[in-house]
């Protein structure tokens, strides 16, 4: 681009100084060779190619795991189980995902309650019965990161959830590449805590740029 608006200029000036040599258009001033240059670096200016348009969803930005550890995932058949969690990914309308994936979440956090041998310590879990897990269930199935912009604070994987649901603390949430958030989600599902469950992995990140883009390492 910026080769191309050199070259533009460059011939826009060459041409007014021939018409400034051989012409008789005094009138011809530097304001309309601005004028004609800018029109053509502008690239939503007539004449310039479309904005290409966005094409079908296949993905969104979702808590990790969700979608795998509690969308059909201990289904026998691999080809519904893969069917499921496309339509998962591709659901574009967030209106839509509790009457989608709810039931579904709900029928799957029942599984994971059991992990400590203890049922109904889940997060939020309720009474015995059907609606048991509801609540987290419709927390989940709204699968999308969730940041408070108005926290200064940023070290806890599903603050804001955790908020919303009892736990109160002012973190920002989201999700650093820093977070444990496997052990944070089996400690949600199995004990009913942001921590206690360890899956004995550590998790590798850059400790001298936690924050910066695209949290890479130094190559060993």
């Amino acid at each position: 681009m910026k080769h191309l608006t050199f070259t533009t200029f460059t011939l826009s000036t060459l041409a007014l100084a021939a018409l400034a040599g051989c012409g008789d258009d005094e009138n011809y001033t530097a304001d309309a060779a601005r004028t004609i240059d800018a029109a053509t670096a502008n690239p939503d200016a007539p004449g310039q190619p479309a904005k290409p348009a966005l094409g079908a969803q296949v993905d969104r930005m979702g808590r990790p795991a969700v979608n795998t550890a509690a969308n059909h995932t201990f289904d026998p058949d691999a080809t519904a189980t893969q069917a499921a969690k496309n339509a998962w990914n591709t659901a574009a309308d967030p209106t839509t995902w509790g009457a989608m994936f709810a039931a579904e979440v709900r029928a799957n956090l029942a599984i994971y309650d059991s992990l400590d041998t203890v049922c109904g310590n889940q997060l939020v879990a309720g009474g015995a019965g059907p609606t048991r897990y509801s609540t987290l269930a419709g927390v989940l199935a709204d699968d999308r990161l969730w940041v408070n912009t108005g926290s200064g604070t940023c070290a806890t994987y599903l603050g804001v959830e955790a908020n919303f649901l009892g736990i109160t603390n002012t973190d920002c949430g989201g999700r650093a590449p820093s977070y444990d958030v496997i052990e944070r989600t089996y400690s949600v599902l199995a004990a009913g805590t942001l921590t206690g469950i360890d899956d004995t992995i550590t998790v590798e990140h850059n400790p001298a740029s936690p924050v910066n883009f695209p949290f890479l390492s130094a190559p060993e």
